[in-house]
């Protein structure tokens, strides 16, 4: 059972260092509860996140448009 969490835990962090969909994800939250700003977004992901705050009908401060 031990091993199993640690490996879960390992490829879950391995993920959010990576990047990708789930940090996307996070990022999108972040900024629509106002803990950060898009400027905060590292810039490789800042073009993906303005996007998806976009597609998802929210303007770069998070706010529904």
């Amino acid at each position: 059972m031990r091993l199993k969490l640690a490996r879960l835990l390992i490829r879950w962090a391995l993920l959010l260092v990576k990047g990708g969909e789930t940090m996307l994800a996070v990022y999108v939250a972040l900024i629509h509860k106002g803990v950060i700003k898009l400027e905060a977004v590292p810039t490789g992901s800042r073009e993906k996140v303005a996007e998806a705050l976009e597609a998802a009908g929210m303007d770069q401060n998070g706010n529904i448009a």
